[in-house]
């Protein structure tokens, strides 16, 4: 018997620019239902299949990154900080 696939969930580009300005502008980490509660006070609900699906497009591109604290915005345009990277330095 052949096992399909779970299907991918849809998300559009308006719920990642949402996920996205709220990660860049907490600069704490934080939850997942913290997102979901500020999605739903902006007026942009979404389901929490999607929001996963938004944060592992994010982690996927390095973009975010998930710990035990919460979720963060890594993302970063810092030359020093690309350099240390791509150099192999520890901060």
């Amino acid at each position: 018997m052949l096992r399909r696939p779970a299907p991918k969930v849809d998300v559009n580009l308006t719920t990642v620019e949402h996920v996205r300005h709220l990660l860049a502008e907490a600069r704490v980490p934080v939850s997942r239902n913290w997102l979901l509660n500020r999605l739903r006070g902006g007026g942009h609900t979404t389901t929490r299949p999607r929001l996963n699906r938004v944060l592992h497009f994010f982690f996927d591109l390095s973009l975010a990154v998930e710990g035990s604290k919460g979720v963060q915005w890594t993302h970063t345009t810092s030359a020093s900080l690309h350099r240390a990277m791509v150099e192999g330095r520890r901060l």
